[in-house]
């Protein structure tokens, strides 16, 4: 029996979404795309650098957004640094899956495989969002490869979400397109995504099933106990998913050694609201961190 992966539902569902992809993919400064083959899939990466030749920094996007969100930041930090951006072998994208992620342990195979296969023996994690479980989970289960990791404003990886946040999301997963654009608005504070932006949205929503899809879960108190990487978690201030008040009552008594920012003005959508203080926040923890042996 075939088990039940991520899948568009044709070639020209395909099609579409890539094309939306692509488009939004124009602000992104020259890449180099590769497959990496892992037991879960063949995972497409995209490497950009402009000379720097420190530790890689390794991105982990929102569920959803595509790699294309993280284009500001890629131009950026290449300058220091090779920077590579991973699509998520479950969510939609250019990656192929070929068995389930049911669980953190599985993700965190996944992601050490995709690495492994780059050659990358020591890299700079950040995630944001769904991507910022993502780090934690790496961190908690297979940090042999981390110099530092970066959580941006995780759901559920260090509180519960908030059960408004359960029902806007399930109220969205159950409707259209319009109820998709009213969940984002609510998640952004009242401002959708630019155009190109909305529109690879809308495509991996509307054209991406997914299935065989890690669930992130807060991290447990022997998880949290088990991280020795070089922690920075960016909450924002006026975010729907976490309570930073809450969050930060957490990290101080799980977590005294990780370093906290609190962007107080920003919704849910930092990226967008503050992306010149997070630029400039993980250049100087991948600075600090850096192996004098690269």
């Amino acid at each position: 029996m075939t088990e039940l992966v991520g899948t568009f539902a044709d070639d020209a569902s395909r099609s579409r979404f890539l094309n939306a992809f692509e488009r939004a993919m124009g602000s992104w400064p020259a890449r180099d795309d590769r497959l990496v083959e892992t037991s879960f899939g063949a995972t497409m990466v995209s490497t950009t650098r402009d000379g720097g030749d420190a530790a890689p920094v390794v991105l982990v996007q929102g569920g959803g957004s595509t790699i294309a969100a993280w284009a500001p930041f890629a131009d950026a930090w290449r300058r220091d640094r090779p920077v590579v951006a991973i699509d998520m072998v479950w969510d939609a994208g250019r990656s192929i899956q070929s068995r389930p992620v049911t669980d953190g342990a599985d993700a965190a195979v996944w992601l050490d495989e995709t690495l492994a296969g780059l050659g990358i023996e020591c890299a700079h994690l950040v995630g944001y969002s769904y991507g910022g479980w993502v780090a934690l989970n790496q961190a908690a289960r297979k940090s042999e490869r981390l110099l530092s990791v970066t959580a941006i404003d995780p759901p559920g990886a260090i509180t519960g979400m908030p059960i408004a946040a359960w029902w806007r999301m399930l109220r969205m997963l159950l409707g259209g397109e319009q109820q998709y654009r009213s969940y984002l608005a609510w998640v952004r504070g009242g401002r959708l995504p630019e155009s190109t932006m909305m529109q690879v949205m809308l495509a991996a929503r509307t054209e991406f099933t997914q299935r065989g899809t890690p669930r992130p879960k807060r991290l447990s108190p022997d998880e949290w106990r088990a991280l020795t990487t070089p922690l920075t978690v960016i909450l924002a201030g006026r975010s729907r998913f976490t309570s930073a008040r809450a969050a930060m009552t957490v990290l101080r008594r799980e977590a005294p050694q990780a370093e906290v920012e609190v962007f107080a003005d920003a919704t849910h959508a930092v990226l967008v609201d503050e992306p010149e203080r997070i630029i400039d926040r993980v250049r100087q923890s991948t600075g600090r961190h850096d192996r004098s042996d690269g």
